[in-house]
């Protein structure tokens, strides 16, 4: 079963008969291509409306995108012909956006409900602008909307063959940011976390040959002891003796990445770093080797937890997530989530232990896993730090 044929199951299950997806990562996943992601001001080209979004019929089975003509090349790139395109800037001619978008999202709506005015809409309450379900209320009095939050997370919760060759591409890059890493902590030069960041941004696009967006963070030195993500970089010079923690994740394709390590610059480890390291090391292959179809999250985040224990630690965070065309998405590692594992799920796995604003000292590790048959395969493959 294939992206879009999951979302339609999903929908009829929940009685919507047509859906309106704004998310970046719900119209990345349902329409199959990757939205942009545009820094902020393109937002504001479209005066704070989506620049992409779909429609879906559950019964008519029609997928009729909406997107602004910023974004006709990439539709049309990727083979994507059903769009009703509006026009969201215009340095020639007075424009409407408001207007022009209302025109391009009821076009849509009507291709993918057959026309028809009472029906169900589904939609996502916490991501779809107020102006949006303005338009669909006026055009539409008939209808009744329903929240499909859960069912676009039901949807995605099973990775399909393509999304997993996808999420591998997207760790192959984020290993290569990793590696990077490594290989400056281990030939001493004269770096700031932000000259480290800038040579990790290089390693990232000239891996996906081409400019990448991630996100994360990079810290060194005692800044390592604070949980408080993200905290770096900054301008800090990087001194011989320090651990630094990288926390990275690279967008290939609509998939992200999500890894992090822990390196100690030029120098061998002192007797709390080794530690700390040890520790965290020890708990995550406990966390990867828990993971199979059939065990929950919680028991996962149980094992770790009374390993953090054994090794004199508490834990402080949850220690883990799925991942997919969101960089964190659910279920978690933690306490209280009873969902349970299935094969094609891809995961991450990422304890983590600091010594406090007192200390100097923090390590947090974390790999993607695909879930199979036989338990976790890991995609990243970079070499840990100690």
């Amino acid at each position: 079963m294939d992206r879009t044929d999951k979302v339609r199951n999903e929908l009829e299950k929940a009685g919507a008969d047509v859906a309106v997806l704004v998310s970046a990562p719900d119209v990345t996943y349902a329409g199959g291509y990757e939205v942009p992601y545009w820094p902020a001001f393109m937002g504001d080209m479209s005066r704070g409306l989506p620049m992409a979004s779909l429609c879906i019929g559950s019964e008519t089975g029609i997928i009729q995108h909406v997107a602004s003509e910023f974004y006709k090349s990439r539709l049309k790139r990727a083979g994507r012909h059903e769009v009703s395109y509006f026009r969201s800037f215009s340095h020639t001619e007075r424009n409407d956006v408001a207007l022009n978008f209302k025109d391009a999202l009821l076009e849509a709506v009507d291709i993918c409900s057959g026309s028809t005015r009472q029906m169900t809409i589904g939609i996502e309450p916490e991501q779809c602008p107020a102006y949006v379900m303005e338009i669909l209320k006026e055009a539409y009095p008939q209808a009744s909307f329903l929240d499909i939050s859960v069912c676009m997370e039901r949807a995605r919760y099973i990775k399909t063959q393509e999304e997993i060759s996808l999420l591998e591409r997207a760790a192959l890059v984020a290993d290569a940011a990793q590696e990077r890493l490594y290989e400056i902590s281990k030939e001493e030069g004269d770096y700031t976390e932000l000259d480290v960041w800038f040579e990790v941004q290089k390693a990232v696009s000239g891996m996906n040959k081409g400019l990448t967006p991630f996100v994360g963070e990079l810290v060194s030195g005692p800044r390592t002891g604070l949980s408080d993500y993200p905290l770096g970089p900054s301008d800090r010079k990087i001194e011989r003796g320090d651990i630094a923690i990288m926390d990275i994740s690279p967008r290939v394709g609509g998939y992200w990445a999500d890894c992090s390590n822990s390196v100690v610059f030029w120098d061998a480890p002192d007797e709390e770093q080794t530690r700390y390291f040890s520790a965290v090391k020890e708990i995550y292959d406990i966390g990867r080797d828990a993971i199979y179809p059939g065990v929950t999250f919680r028991e996962v985040n149980r094992k770790m937890e009374e390993a953090y224990r054994k090794n004199g630690f508490e834990i402080c965070s949850y220690q883990g997530h799925q991942i997919g065309a969101s960089v964190n998405e659910v279920p978690r590692f933690t306490y209280r989530d009873e969902a349970v594992l299935e094969e094609n799920m891809v995961v991450c796995i990422e304890p983590q232990i600091y010594s406090g604003p007192s200390g100097k000292t923090g390590v947090r590790l974390e790999r993607m896993l695909h879930v199979t048959k036989n338990g976790a395969r890991e995609l990243n493959h970079f070499r840990w730090g100690l």
